[in-house]
């Protein structure tokens, strides 16, 4: 009997200094305005950060005179790589105050690649074609996901203490939205949201 209320006890002390973290936050956002609601960025803000150096490669690529992917979500610190898999010479650049470079024109089966060591937005063109533009986000934390053609997200939130966050959205057409997500005492979240057209914010103060 003593033996099984030590146990018992333990077990109390156990859930009392160590909560569930949460599981996930998964939706569908609705764009109005939008052919697909596709790229659309949905983030935790104010999470906690991670000193971790990004180990994968990231690729921003060139092909039929597009940028591949059109947005690209990386963690801060990750290296870019900027192949120019088309076949004519490409010019990338950003005037973002997230970060500015200018690589001139170069040749199809060149590549250059960036550090990207600030949180932001940087917005790429090309000098040569103007019609190409292309983003990357450079986040704080790893709380984060990208909406497919359907609209569908999900952002791991496992290793997230339980509480209240702030969920935010951006997309280059529509105007962002947040809103307050209550991760206490639960393993997911289920949350739909309705976008509309509008001048974006930025994603970090």
């Amino acid at each position: 009997m003593k033996k099984n209320l030590f146990l018992l006890s333990l077990l109390l002390l156990f859930i009392s200094v160590s909560p569930a973290a949460a599981g996930e936050i998964t939706g569908k956002v609705t764009a109005q305005g939008l052919r697909e609601p596709k790229d659309i960025l949905i983030y935790l803000d104010k999470t906690p950060g991670s000193d971790k150096v990004p180990q994968q490669d990231y690729v921003m690529d060139q092909n039929n005179l597009t940028f591949l992917p059109h947005v690209l979500v990386i963690p801060q610190g990750a290296t870019v790589a900027f192949p120019n898999n088309d076949k004519v010479d490409h010019n990338v650049f950003s005037l973002s105050r997230t970060k500015k470079f200018n690589f001139g024109s170069y040749k199809p089966g060149e590549s250059h690649s960036v550090v990207f060591d600030k949180p932001g937005i940087v917005e790429l063109r090309c000098d040569i074609h103007a019609e190409m533009k292309a983003y990357i986000l450079v986040m704080k934390s790893s709380y984060y996901g990208l909406t497919d053609k359907d609209g569908r997200f999900k952002v791991d939130v496992s290793d997230l203490p339980p509480g209240k966050y702030r969920l935010k959205t951006w997309h280059e057409k529509m105007k962002s939205e947040a809103l307050l997500v209550d991760l206490e005492g639960s393993s997911s979240k289920e949350i739909n949201l309705k976008l509309h057209r509008g001048t974006p914010g930025v994603l970090y103060k």
